[in-house]
C-alpha cells in the first residue's frame, strides 16, 4: 500500500473508531424513539423518527464494515416502514418483534470492538462516503481483484467527483447489486482461476437489473477477441491496464450524464400569424424553443434578445422581403454564420437560387411535411451550435477560451452590481506547477494528459454556475458567481489536494502534478481589470510561497 493509501487507511480507521464510540448514544436515540411511540396507535411523526434512526444506523454501520449490526438495523427499518404503511399487523404483533430487534442491536453494539481493523473493502466504501459529501454524486461500483489497485482506482476516481463502492470478490458484488442501483459499473475481466470471471458475473446479473446500467470493463488484455467478448457481455467501454484515469473518468462522465441538451432556439419570421403559430407548434413538439415575429422590421432587436440558433423565414413579407432581411443579417458580423431557412410557396427555381445567393442556407417549399421541416431545422441548428462552441471554446480541453472567460467575468460583475451583491463574485487564476519540466521529462503527450485531467476535474467539481476557461498554455481561470471568498478558497483548495493525488502513466512509472492558484473577490476590486490583476498577484504569491497552494486575498486560512 502506498504512503497516501496508508494515510487514508489510518484516517478511515479513526473515523470507524469514532463511530463505534458513538454507538451507545445512537442506541439511546433508538430507545427514545421507540418510547415516544407510546401505547396504542403511534403518531406518524414518532414512527417517522424511529424509521429514520434505524435507517441511518443501517447505512452507516455497513459503510464502516459492521455488517451484523447493519443487518439487524435493516430488519428494524423494514418493520418500522411496514408500521408506517399500516400493514405490520396489530400492536401485539409488531411491537414485540421491534423490541426484540432493539435488544439484538444492543447486543451487537456491546460486542463491537472499536479498535478492530477495517478490511480494505470497508475502507474503500467509507472513502467514497467521506469524499465530496456536499455534492450530488454519481455512484460507481468498482470490481477489481487486486486490493491495492482497487483502492488506488477508487481514490482517483473519487477525486473526479464520483462516489465509489468497490468490491474485491465477485460474490460480494453480485449480492450488492441486487439491492443497489449504481450509475455505472467498472468490472475487471480476469479474476483468480477465472479468466473471464468479470464478464461471467455481468452476464449473470444483467437480467436482474431494474434499469439499464452502463458497463465499463478493465483488463490487461488488448486483443480483439477480448474486446469482442466484453462487447457481447454488454460493455459500453473497454480500458487496458494500466488505466488512464483521465480517459476513464471522461467516459464515466459521458455514460452517467443524464442532463438533456439545451433545446435549439429557432426564430420564425412570417407575416401570417396562423402559419407562424403552426410552425412554432411543430418545432416545439420536437423539443425546440421558438420565438415568433410577424413584422420583419423588428427582426434585429429580437435577434439580439433571443440569440437564435437558426432563423426560419418567409420569402414574401410586407415592408421587407425575406431576401432583403437575409442580406441585412449577413452584413452583421455577429450573425454572419447563423443558418437561415426560407419557407415559401415559391416554386420558381430562379427565385430559389436568388434566395440562396442572398444568404439563405436552405429553401423549403410550402406546404412541408412536419418531419421534413424538423429534420432540416435540426441539421442546420446543430451545425450552428457547433460553430458557436468552436468560437468560444479551447480546442484541446473544451473549456472557454480567454475572450469567452473574460466576457463571462464581465457579465457576472454586471449582474452582481445590479443586484448589489458585489461580495458574491470571485475570480481565480490557476497555473500548473513546473509544466515545462513535465513536457521535457515525459513528453508533450503526457503534458496534454495533465491539461485534460485538470480541465475535466475543474468542470466536474465546480458548480454548474461557475465558468471555467483555459486562458494560456498551462493557465486556467474560474469565474465564481454567488460565491464568497471563503467558499471559493475552500473549494479550490479541495480540488488542488485531489488533483495532486492523480497518477499520470509514463511508461512503466507514473508521476503527479500540482497547480498554484490565486483568488480575489469583487467586493475589494470593483472592476474586471482590478479583479483580474488581484487574482494574478495572488497567483504570483502562491508560486513564490512554494507552489501547490491557494492564496485567496482576504481569506487567511486558504
Amino acid at each position: 500500500m502506498s504512503g497516501k493509501s496508508t494515510l487514508i487507511a489510518t484516517k478511515l480507521k479513526n473515523f470507524r473508531e469514532t463511530f463505534v464510540r458513538q454507538l451507545p448514544s445512537k442506541l439511546d436515540q433508538i430507545r427514545e424513539a421507540y418510547a415516544a411511540l407510546g401505547k396504542g396507535a403511534p403518531a406518524k411523526d414518532a414512527l417517522d423518527n424511529l424509521h429514520r434512526c434505524l435507517h441511518t444506523l443501517r447505512g452507516v454501520s455497513a459503510n464502516f464494515g459492521l455488517d451484523a449490526l447493519s443487518v439487524v438495523a435493516a430488519e428494524g427499518e423494514r418493520l418500522a416502514k411496514r408500521a408506517k404503511r399500516g400493514d405490520a399487523g396489530p400492536d401485539t404483533t409488531w411491537r414485540p418483534l421491534l423490541e426484540e430487534l432493539i435488544a439484538r442491536i444492543e447486543r451487537e453494539v456491546a460486542g463491537t470492538d472499536a479498535s478492530q481493523m477495517m478490511d480494505l473493502q470497508a475502507l474503500e466504501i467509507v472513502a467514497a462516503a467521506e469524499t465530496f459529501h456536499e455534492m450530488e454524486r454519481k455512484v460507481v461500483y468498482l470490481c477489481e481483484a487486486d486490493s491495492i489497485q482497487r483502492l488506488n482506482l477508487a481514490t482517483q476516481i473519487g477525486c473526479f467527483g464520483f462516489e465509489v463502492v468497490s468490491f474485491g470478490e465477485l460474490d460480494q458484488f453480485c449480492k450488492a447489486i441486487r439491492s443497489g442501483h449504481p450509475d455505472v459499473i467498472i468490472m475487471d475481466v480476469v479474476y483468480p482461476d477465472m479468466p473471464s470471471g468479470g464478464m461471467d458475473a455481468i452476464r449473470e446479473i444483467q437480467a436482474g437489473l431494474e434499469r439499464e446500467t452502463p458497463m465499463v470493463f478493465i483488463s490487461s488484455k488488448s486483443d480483439l477477441s477480448s474486446r469482442l467478448a466484453a462487447l457481447r457481455a454488454g460493455s459500453s467501454a473497454y480500458f487496458v491496464k494500466p488505466v488512464n484515469i483521465t480517459d476513464l473518468c471522461a467516459t464515466l462522465q459521458t455514460l452517467t450524464t443524464r442532463e438533456a441538451p439545451e433545446p435549439y432556439r429557432i426564430m420564425i419570421v412570417d407575416d401570417d400569424p396562423l402559419l407562424t403559430e403552426m410552425t412554432a407548434v411543430i418545432l416545439q413538439g420536437a423539443g425546440m424553443e421558438t420565438r415568433s415575429l410577424n413584422d420583419p422590421l423588428l427582426a434585429l432587436p429580437r435577434l439580439l434578445e433571443f440569440k437564435p440558433d437558426l432563423i426560419l423565414m418567409d420569402m414574401y413579407m410586407p415592408g421587407c422581403n425575406g431576401m432583403e432581411l437575409a442580406k441585412v443579417i449577413r452584413q452583421i458580423d455577429t450573425y454572419f454564420s447563423i443558418p437561415i431557412i426560407f419557407l415559401s410557396g415559391e416554386t420558381d427555381t430562379d427565385a430559389q437560387f436568388e434566395a440562396r445567393r442572398m444568404g439563405g442556407d436552405e429553401y423549403l417549399i410550402k406546404p412541408i411535411k412536419p418531419d421534413h421541416l424538423i429534420s432540416s431545422v435540426t441539421v442546420l441548428a446543430e451545425r450552428m451550435k457547433i460553430i458557436r462552441s468552436n468560437m468560444v471554446k479551447d480546442s484541446m480541453t473544451g473549456l472557454f477560451n480567454y475572450a469567452a472567460t473574460k466576457d463571462a467575468l464581465d457579465a457576472a460583475i454586471i449582474q452582481a452590481q445590479n443586484q448589489n451583491q458585489a461580495e458574491t463574485v470571485c475570480f481565480a487564476m490557476l497555473d500548473l506547477d513546473h509544466f515545462k519540466e513535465i513536457n521535457d521529462t515525459y513528453g508533450h503527450d503526457a503534458g496534454d494528459r495533465v491539461l485534460m485531467a485538470l480541465a475535466r476535474l475543474l468542470r466536474q467539481r465546480l458548480r454548474k454556475t461557475d465558468v471555467v476557461g483555459r486562458t494560456g498554455g498551462e493557465e486556467f481561470a474560474v469565474v465564481l458567481p454567488a460565491c464568497s471568498i471563503q467558499e471559493a478558497g475552500h473549494l479550490l483548495q479541495q480540488i488542488l489536494e485531489d488533483f495532486a493525488t492523480i497518477g499520470f502513466p509514463a511508461g512503466e512509472n507514473s508521476f503527479n502534478s500540482t497547480y498554484s492558484c490565486g483568488v480575489a473577490s469583487l467586493d475589494k476590486y470593483d472592476t474586471a481589470a482590478k479583479l483580474y490583476k488581484a487574482a494574478d498577484e495572488a497567483l504570483y504569491l502562491a508560486k513564490k510561497e512554494g507552489r501547490n497552494r491557494v492564496v485567496a486575498i482576504g481569506f487567511d486560512e486558504a
